[in-house]
C-alpha cells in the first residue's frame, strides 16, 4: 500500500498508539504499508500527541503511547 485509505488510517489512528514499542517497522507490518508510509505515520501520531519519543536515531526512532 503506497497511500492510506480511509479504513487503514482509522485503524492506524485506534490500534498503534494502543502499542507499548512502536516503530516504522512494526507499523509496518501490522498495517500492511511501505516503510515511507510507516513513517509518515509516525509523524502523524507525533503531531497528535499519541505517541512519544524514547530513542531517537538517525536511522532508527523508537517510540511509545502517551500517558495521558
Amino acid at each position: 500500500m503506497v497511500l492510506f485509505d480511509k479504513i487503514t488510517y482509522d485503524k492506524m489512528l485506534a490500534d498503534v498508539p494502543k502499542l507499548k514499542l512502536i516503530t516504522p517497522s512494526i507499523i509496518s507490518e501490522k498495517l500492511k504499508c511501505n516503510g515511507s508510509l510507516a513513517r509518515k505515520a509516525v509523524k502523524e501520531l507525533l503531531s497528535q500527541k499519541l505517541i512519544r519519543p524514547i530513542l531517537t536515531h538517525k536511522s532508527q526512532c523508537v517510540y511509545t503511547r502517551a500517558s495521558h
